[in-house]
């Protein structure tokens, strides 16, 4: 019996295909992808293939001549590296297709591209010359020079090519030589997406009809098999409002299709655009999934690190300081001293084997020492630059490498193109959306459709389609699909649903779909659900005002904070908040009125209420900016100083903390001002934002008792004669009109506290209480 040899799309094919042997005890055959085939079907003698790095310097240098300039691309060899690749795309096409740059001539009608092809032919003439002299074979020029492998194609046996998708020219001068020698079979699958494909088998006598699988002899030119495939119609499509809770539909389908009988193996996640994985991989608690695309190496502690290091020496902030920390000082020390230096000082792949010597995990260091080594081989290029310029150029390299996802999960998550010849069961598809499905080439910088059309290359038109046959083959093998799209005023489903036949619709709950991603640990979410009902004495707490607020409004907030003395985590802040521009105006007029407690000279206040914002607004610059304005905007208040002033009030004392008793329970406080005048106290407290108003309508429904506060603390020294809001922002007192009353309801309040030894700390009715409160997640609100 003769070898047979399988030639499969993809790596991943082939390991499907193995699988599916796993318990058998037959003899496998031969497995083989497309590329490498070709690649060892053709021999360059005498030749070395070409590395990336090696690629981009010899186009560099080719593309020294005058006249490369007016192609817009820059000769920086960093910034010709990102832009080289729309070059070698163009290039490899023109290869696969055995498309001369001649032949682009003729088909550019018109003379739009004339320019371009003339530099692009001399550019290609000047490549190929330093190829030819270095003996070293791009995989562009193989048409041209390869000798065909007569004993390796021999050696294969019988050969099956699965086509999965498109078939180059240069594909099928190979073919045809095989033939030759070998017996050779093809098996595809045609839809009304692939007409370009069969428009080629055509040509070679192969009259194809959309909607069949194929067996085509490729010696006699015949169809051995043919049968028609039926379309699914088990498919349903819902759109939501927001991208991420696409995440808990792939998580629901995926719990769906297991309760049906589907093992994780039969399942598949498709990411048109695989920047989604990042926020799937957030909620895989369970680690479902693994991750075909691996895990950005930007996204790794071990690039954050140096990027940290980086960002902290070129701008100290506060913010870039907290993401240092995290990390530690150690290598921040090391190349500190060293940043700007120039290169020609610097041993740069000694500095970066003492950055790994920070590193625990062994893969990362793998990436890195695997692209230093690359790196320092263009080390003539970048010893012109600082450290800085070089370490940023060595990074953008990091960034472009994937590690490996190593959690194991069953179910694999991956994009269209990994998907051909593999059959799934269950498909969830995210992100349907006319951005991604099909995704839009950015091959055509050089030419436009119509020259690619009369050139016989492919279009945007023709890409495109070649998606839709992927995803087409994908939908219909599989026994269900679930697809999702973002539906929002910027992003609009696909336009390939209405040609599959896919009727797209809103998904009805998008709140239940919100629940699955916050839903917490089961015990934890009933500890916090369930009603929380405690014994507590306020005769043994000290109440502040805000505490007391906080109570009146949230008793969950209350027992959070004060009961379990949770704290809220403040994320350090280069720019000041609302709430630290009020500390320091309050800070400043204590240290002004803490000196004098009288002014006389309306200049005299104002410059030294400038001098102690000056002082305090330390080195933030947007602190200095806003508290320079509000120096500006205390010119009311000043004003309305003076008045006082003359009407014999002094300042009698600033931020003083106090303590009383009052209706059987203590209470404290910090107040912000107190006012002597007849021996009568005024007490004040500096608004610089929003106050309290209420009026007898809305009394019963007060929470805030700041004033009511200071007065019974105040009180403790001297007889109170009124007390206020000291609004900043346009200089007046607004007296606390309704005292009696508040008092009153005070003491009701807190009477009825101290009756009470149990409470049950509900969560409050007014949920926009909830829209600024730390705990708002943790209650299940967020």
């Amino acid at each position: 019996m003769q070898e047979q040899t399988l030639i499969f799309p993809t790596s991943r094919a082939i390991r499907h295909e193995l699988l599916s042997f796993e318990k058998s005890t037959t003899f496998l055959q031969k497995y083989i992808t497309i590329s490498e085939f070709i690649e060892r079907s053709c021999i360059v003698e005498g030749f070395k293939k070409i590395d990336n790095d090696t690629r981009v310097l010899l186009l560099l240098e080719a593309s020294d001549f005058k006249e490369f300039e007016n192609l817009q691309i820059e000769r920086n060899f960093f910034t010709f590296t990102q832009n080289s690749s729309y070059i070698f795309s163009l290039f490899t096409e023109l290869s696969g297709e055995k498309v001369e740059l001649d032949d682009l001539e003729l088909a550019d009608t018109y003379g739009d591209y004339e320019e371009h092809i003339t530099i692009l032919k001399a550019l290609y003439t000047r490549y190929e010359k330093l190829c030819l002299e270095k003996k070293i074979f791009d995989p562009i020029f193989l048409p041209k020079w390869y000798e065909f492998n007569i004993e390796y194609i021999k050696s294969l046996g019988e050969i099956k090519l699965i086509v999965e998708g498109y078939l180059t020219a240069f594909e099928i001068e190979i073919l045809q030589r095989c033939s030759e020698v070998a017996e050779l079979t093809l098996e595809m699958t045609t839809t009304k997406f692939n007409q370009k494909v069969r428009e080629r088998f055509e040509s070679l006598g192969f009259s194809l009809k959309s909607g069949y699988r194929y067996l085509l002899d490729f010696n006699k030119r015949e169809i051995v098999s043919q049968e028609k495939m039926t379309d699914n119609t088990n498919i349903e499509c819902f759109g939501f409002s927001e991208q991420i809770l696409q995440a808990a539909f792939v998580k629901q389908k995926v719990y769906e299709y297991i309760q049906s009988g589907l093992a994780c193996e039969d399942i598949v996640v498709i990411l048109p655009n695989e920047s989604f994985a990042s926020a799937l991989k957030l909620y895989d608690s369970e680690t479902n999934f693994n991750f075909a695309m691996g895990e950005g190496f930007s996204r790794t502690e071990a690039y954050m690190h140096l990027n940290a290091v980086c960002e902290y020496i070129e701008n100290p902030t506060v913010q870039n300081g907290a993401r240092l920390q995290r990390y530690g000082s150690s290598f921040y020390e090391l190349l500190s001293p060293l940043y700007y230096a120039d290169m020609k000082e610097v041993d740069l792949k000694e500095l970066i084997e003492k950055y790994m010597d920070c590193l625990h995990v062994s893969s990362h260091k793998k990436v890195i020492e695997e692209e230093l080594y690359s790196f320092t081989k263009l080390k003539h290029l970048y010893d012109e630059l600082n450290l800085k310029s070089t370490l940023h150029l060595f990074m953008q390299r990091l960034v472009q490498r994937s590690i490996d996802d190593v959690r194991g999960g069953k179910i694999t998550v991956m994009g269209v193109l990994e998907s051909r010849y593999v059959d799934y069961e269950g498909v969830i598809i995210v992100d349907f959306n006319d951005s991604n499905v099909p995704k839009r080439s950015e091959k055509d910088l050089f030419l436009n459709s119509d020259i690619r059309a009369h050139a016989n290359l492919p279009t945007q038109n023709d890409r495109e389609n070649l998606q839709k046959h992927y995803y087409s083959l994908l939908i219909n093998r599989a026994k269900h699909v679930s697809i999702s799209y973002v539906a929002s005023t910027s992003a609009m489903p696909s336009r390939f649903l209405t040609q599959l036949g896919i009727q797209p619709k809103e998904a009805e709950n998008e709140a239940a779909f919100a629940a699955i991603l916050h839903k917490s640990v089961p015990q934890e979410k009933k500890e916090l659900d369930e009603e929380i009902v405690r014994e507590y004495d306020f005769s043994k707490v000290r109440l502040s005002a805000t505490s007391l607020k906080t109570f009146l409004e949230c008793r969950r907030r209350y027992y959070y904070r004060h009961i379990m003395h949770l704290a809220k985590h403040e994320l350090p802040q280069d720019f000041p908040t609302e709430n630290q521009i009020g500390l320091d105006l309050h800070e400043a007029l204590k240290n002004v009125y803490m000196k004098r407690s009288v002014y006389t000279d309306k200049r005299e206040l104002q410059s030294a209420i400038f001098k102690e914002l000056e002082r305090i607004s330390g080195s933030s610059s947007l602190e200095h900016y806003q508290l320079k304005l509000w120096n500006k905007k205390l010119s009311s208040f000043v004003e309305n100083e003076m008045q006082r002033f003359e009407q014999g009030y002094e300042v009698n004392d600033c931020e003083k903390s106090l303590t009383c008793s009052f209706a059987g329970m203590e209470l404290t406080g910090q107040i912000d001002r107190m006012d002597i005048k007849d021996e009568r106290l005024f007490v004040l407290d500096y608004k610089s934002g929003k106050y309290p108003a209420y009026t007898t309508r809305t009394l019963e429904k007060a929470t805030d008792f700041q004033l009511e506060f200071y007065y019974l603390l105040a009180s403790t020294v001297k007889k109170v004669g009124g007390c206020g809001y000291y609004d900043l922002n346009s200089g007046k007192i607004v007296d606390e009109t309704l005292l009696e009353e508040k008092l009153e309801l005070l003491q009701r309040h807190l009477k009825e506290m101290l009756e009470q030894k149990s409470f049950s700390f509900d969560k409050t009715e007014d949920e926009n209480k909830c829209k600024y409160c730390e705990f708002v997640y943790l209650c299940g609100r967020g």
